[in-house]
């Protein structure tokens, strides 16, 4: 049963007089409420239960931007990596359209590297990318400890200057061909990593190959054409890239998470008490979730976490509903690095909702969005936390009686 807390009464008709107008001179008493109307605002402390969290939705090879963090101070993080296989270049290549036979590749001048830069930390100037040669090992097993020996000053390859209010453009730079030492013997593939160099710590989001925006490895070439070189060049995408962090404690129990890389959801299944669900007007309903720690993140970045409901509830794996352009801004909370405050989510859509159709899933969902793309996550009481546990605020009308019966 719901635990009501601090119900206040607010009078919505003060009185009710005879409208001498009216057909038949009725009087007005016989027809109104015979008390005021009141709204009612209700903690619901113990009506959301069987409430868990899923990780794995959106897995860092799978993201749709890749976040480099430099290095920063706690809570936050303290550094991540970006990991780039790329496909493998032919031998031979077609010299101009029409022709039907490839020509052989006699010598690599260059190559070039390109990133697509998505998103950045615009308060940080002096930020650049070092380039790093990786082995071709690298996959979506590989951990930030792993690559340990590959960020090194002996396998650096390139630094790449971003400029201080540069967004939703590309980086490239020009690389020797002896960085890839082993290019041919690999079978003509390379693969990089990448870091974030910034003098007073930030964070960048590059593009990945899932977001249809991935690095680009361009090859400028000779070729022989009958018996002359001529130049030409090419390029690939990635076939692999992710980002990977220092790894993080796990949460203890009467704990769930919302966001990070792997990307995790929270589902919260409400029991809407059948006087408010059944008979009352439900006027505003707010979600409040206790932070269990605060939200980590990168330095400059947010966590934004927004509240949806379900077509069906088949556990971690119920399809989620869209949410109105009218209901998004309200569904949304933004959460900085080291956030520790009782975050609250607009939830009176759905519950409205809800009340008008009692076959649907009275289940929330709560995610990232975007999701899976960088590091930050919020870690909050479960229904079985005590104090820390979820809560329901909702302000609602009671059914009115007409006339006294």
């Amino acid at each position: 049963m719901a635990a009501a807390v601090g119900v206040v009464a607010v009078a919505l008709l003060a009185s009710c007089g005879e409208d001498v107008l009216a057909p038949g001179n009725g009087t007005c008493p016989a027809y109104c409420p015979p008390e005021r109307v009141s709204a009612i605002d209700s903690i619901l402390a113990d009506n959301i239960e069987r409430d868990t969290s899923v990780v794995g939705y959106v897995l860092p090879y799978e993201a749709g931007g890749l976040q480099l963090v430099s290095d920063s101070t706690a809570p936050v993080l303290k550094e991540s990596r970006g990991v780039f296989r790329f496909l493998p270049f032919p031998d031979s290549v077609l010299v101009k359209a029409g022709d039907t036979i490839p020509a052989p590749v006699t010598q690599v001048d260059s190559f070039s590297l390109q990133f697509a830069v998505r998103d950045r930390s615009l308060l940080q100037t002096g930020l650049a990318l070092v380039v790093y040669r990786l082995p071709l090992t690298v996959d979506s097993t590989t951990a930030f400890a792993d690559l340990d020996p590959y960020f090194a000053d002996s396998t650096q390859i390139a630094v790449i200057p971003v400029g201080d209010s540069l967004v939703d453009a590309t980086v490239s730079v020009r690389l020797d061909p002896g960085v890839f030492p082993m290019f041919d013997q690999d079978g003509r593939r390379a693969a990089v990593g990448v870091v974030l160099r910034a003098p007073t710590g930030g964070v960048l989001t590059l593009g990945s190959v899932d977001g249809n925006d991935g690095a680009v490895l361009q090859r400028f070439m000779q070729v022989d054409s009958a018996g002359t070189d001529v130049a030409r060049s090419d390029g690939k995408l990635p076939e692999f890239d992710t980002f990977v962090g220092p790894p993080r404690a796990e949460p203890g129990p009467g704990i769930l998470r919302v966001g990070g890389s792997p990307s995790a959801r929270a589902l919260l299944r409400v029991n809407l008490p059948p006087r408010i669900a059944d008979s009352s007007t439900i006027v505003r309903a707010t979600l409040l979730l206790l932070p269990a720690a605060p939200v980590f993140g990168a330095p400059g970045d947010s966590l934004r976490i927004i509240a949806a409901g379900v077509g069906v509830d088949v556990g971690a794996k119920s399809p989620v509903l869209g949410v109105s352009s009218d209901s998004l801004a309200r569904r949304l909370a933004t959460l900085p690095p080291g956030y520790t405050d009782t975050v609250r989510l607009d939830v009176t859509t759905l519950m409205v909702d809800w009340a008008g159709d009692p076959t649907r899933p009275r289940t929330l969902v709560l995610r990232a969005i975007p999701e899976g793309n960088g590091f930050a996550e919020l870690w909050f009481g479960s229904s079985a936390a005590g104090a820390q546990r979820p809560l329901l605020e909702v302000t609602f009308v009671p059914p009115i009686t007409l006339g006294g019966r």
